[in-house]
């Protein structure tokens, strides 16, 4: 069992995640070699398992499927942040002369909660969206969904057991559970048989790729960061795929991750460019590694793209890749004391 916070470092851990999320710019900037090494291997992918790789179509065709022949499709979005999200999907369902449709945002920040509705109203798409402010760190009441959506939220919340019994509950028999989320070490951490790899790599990499922009000096180290101690950033990351494998099937299934992330993310990402053959060459490298690595059960991965089911059934995968294959064999839950 997970031993949740004390409620003076839950509000403590409340106010530092506000305060990160209110004062971002963009929920989805990321470095240029982030977009091509995923227009190169994650696309594609996503592309052969779910039949659509493009952003915003990971959540739309289940949205349209649901919305033809059903009167009337309500659709939870978990933790919407600035709506960007919500926002797009109500535009698109508009464009689209889709109506029967609505979608609702929870959101723990108030004032991002605002700043979406007011974004809605502005766009005039209020009637298809509309934005709460809630903790969905603990349930989601009584309403009914015919589809959740939990957009890279999962790995921020603490009362996971509570939240997926919810979510559960909350979903409609033949409903989806659709998420991309973190489900790595707590804390984005690496675990340490792959951290053991990312240092052999990082001893030997040019220094120009050791720039962090976050810290504004170089890392002569991989800086195998928890960023988990004053929010709740990947605060229970392991743990999210196992609980929703005892709970859910799935349909669909992509994992991935667990080397190439940690030189091509926000941190140090900017020092790659897409333009450059050296670049690209040494960020391939690091991909075919990745993918021998968890391929071969020597590391698993860190984040996934999935639509989870209330029936227990097995979907389509990449290659050996399913939810149960896909958590670490050691597991090592972690606590947060009192």
């Amino acid at each position: 069992m997970f031993a949740t916070a004390g409620k003076d470092d839950y509000a403590k851990r409340v106010i530092g995640e506000k305060r990160y999320f209110e004062k971002l710019q963009s929920f989805s900037r990321l470095p240029e070699m982030v977009e091509w090494w995923s227009a190169k291997y994650l696309k594609p992918r996503v592309q052969e398992i779910f039949g659509y790789s493009g952003g915003n179509s990971f959540y739309l065709r289940p949205i349209i499927k649901a919305a033809i022949g059903n009167e009337h499709v309500v659709v939870a979005s978990l933790g919407s942040g600035d709506g960007e999200v919500e926002i797009a999907l109500a535009q698109e369902l508009l464009r689209q002369a889709i109506l029967n449709v609505q979608i609702i945002g929870f959101e723990l920040s108030k004032d991002l909660a605002s700043k979406a509705t007011n974004e809605a109203e502005k766009l005039r798409v209020s009637h298809i969206v509309a934005f709460e402010n809630a903790d969905i760190n603990s349930s989601l009441g009584s309403s009914q969904f015919d589809l959740i959506i939990a957009n890279q939220v999962l790995h921020h919340v603490v009362m996971l057991e509570d939240l997926l019994d919810s979510c559960y509950c909350a979903l409609k028999d033949d409903g989806l559970l659709m998420t991309r989320d973190m489900i790595g070490k707590n804390g984005h951490q690496s675990w340490p048989e792959a951290k053991h790899v990312v240092d052999i790599i990082w001893n030997e990499m040019p220094d120009r790729y050791k720039w962090n922009v976050r810290s504004g000096a170089y890392a002569e180290q991989f800086p195998n960061t928890d960023f988990s101690h004053s929010g709740f950033e990947g605060i229970r990351s392991q743990d999210i795929l196992p609980l929703i494998n005892e709970r859910f099937g799935y349909s669909h299934f992509y994992a991935f991750g667990g080397i190439v992330e940690r030189f091509i993310n926000r941190s140090f990402g900017q020092n790659y460019l897409k333009t450059s053959a050296e670049d690209t060459q040494f960020v391939d490298c690091i991909q075919h590694l990745n993918d021998y690595l968890i391929d071969s059960g020597r590391i698993t991965p860190t984040q996934m793209a999935a639509y989870f089911t209330k029936k227990k059934n097995m979907g389509k995968h990449w290659q050996r890749r399913s939810p149960e294959k896909s958590v670490r064999a050691i597991h090592e839950p972690q606590y947060i004391s009192e």
